[in-house]
């Protein structure tokens, strides 16, 4: 079996185990030169006028082809991983946390959208979705040791263990959502309870 963890950021989508990653279109922050023109076209217009449903109609029309460009993409992306991995590993992401600290740019990534997808096409395609339980340290966690760096925080990058070896932040969580996904799947461990290191 193929395994790869993912972790979802907002500089990179998505980080894989593998090193590889995958680059967000951002398809809201595109078309916010165009969206801030036709909000300002409506805001001029009489509220219940011909002009400003016209003017509410074109707006709602750059909305839905944003949804759809982001959902094609989704798609896209979700066949790509199916086809080269046959076990995915996500986290349980705290979307609401996320979006009071990140605000619109975690709406125009839309996690929660592209997981439903993922969970969609690999339930189509035969590819297991493993998740891990959402306080799981996976960015904290040293993928060579096992030790917990507790003094890391959310602006910290780069990190090097105690153990010597350095790290990416998110290529780090990466290899961790993978192994304890994995772990999870066969069995070997139980949520909340610490793996020992993946081979």
């Amino acid at each position: 079996m193929h395994p790869v963890g993912m972790d979802f950021g907002l500089k990179v989508f998505l980080t894989l185990s593998d090193g590889s990653e995958i680059e967000s279109p951002q398809f809201f922050r595109m078309a916010q030169v165009e969206i801030a023109r036709l909000n300002q076209a409506l805001s001029r217009k009489r509220k219940g006028s011909h002009h400003w449903r016209a003017a509410r109609r074109r707006l709602a029309r750059v909305h839905r082809r944003i949804a759809w460009k982001r959902r094609d993409w989704f798609f896209k992306t979700a066949h790509d991983l199916c086809d080269r991995f046959d076990f995915i590993g996500i986290e349980d992401l705290s979307l609401k946390g996320m979006q009071r600290l990140w605000g619109s740019k975690v709406s125009d990534l839309a996690f929660g959208e592209f997981v439903e997808v993922l969970r969609y096409v690999c339930q189509k395609r035969g590819v297991i979705l493993g998740q891990v339980e959402r306080y799981y340290p996976s960015s904290k966690r040293c993928s060579r040791c096992g030790a917990i760096n507790e003094k890391l925080t959310l602006s910290d990058r780069h990190w090097r263990c105690v153990c010597g070896v350095a790290h990416s932040r998110d290529a780090n969580a990466s290899v961790n959502i993978r192994d304890r996904a994995w772990s999870l799947f066969r069995g070997t461990v139980r949520p909340g309870v610490a793996p020992a290191r993946a081979a």
